[in-house]
């Protein structure tokens, strides 16, 4: 059973922490997915490695951005009105 909270923060200063988290992992994800989308690493001749795939690179760098919006949605509908 969820217990209604009573916030310390005033509404204001929650909105403001809240959107300054959107924004520096907007800004870190950014660059995950900008180095996803520009590492190139050819395997080396003669080596058994199989090469990267770049779709899975670029799956696994979005994927967190998704999770992250699933969470985001959740706290901003807990923030006060």
């Amino acid at each position: 059973m969820l217990v209604p909270s009573t916030s310390v923060l005033p509404p204001g200063v929650a909105a403001a922490l809240f959107w300054a988290s959107v924004v520096a992992c907007l800004v870190a994800q950014g660059f995950i997915i900008r180095a996803a989308l520009r590492a190139e690493v050819p395997p080396a001749p003669g080596t058994q490695l199989p090469a990267p795939h770049r779709g899975a690179e670029v799956a696994w760098a979005v994927l967190p951005v998704v999770a992250l919006a699933a969470v985001w949605l959740g706290a901003w509908r807990a923030l006060p009105n």
